[in-house]
């Protein structure tokens, strides 16, 4: 049941995202973020180090969504 609600935190936060995806652009370009109950919590053009501040800001807390932002089209290579 635990699980489940990492899911569904992470499910709100990745929506959340998506809805607040224009405003982002503007602010957070060529960045990577992270979401943690629906706001961001924290940024930076390091996804490791970005991780790893994250990983300490929430004591290891669930369901955290972390996404790279551009305005750019992303590739897909399969």
């Amino acid at each position: 049941m635990r699980n489940e609600s990492h899911i569904k935190e992470f499910e709100k936060n990745q929506k959340w995202f998506l809805e607040n995806f224009e405003g982002l652009v503007t602010r957070y370009k060529d960045k990577f973020v992270a979401v943690w109950n629906q706001e961001i919590i924290d940024d930076d053009f390091d996804l490791v180090i970005l991780a790893e501040r994250v990983q300490r800001k929430t004591m290891g807390a669930k369901g955290i969504y972390i996404e790279f932002v551009s305005d750019k089209p992303m590739e897909m290579i399969l």
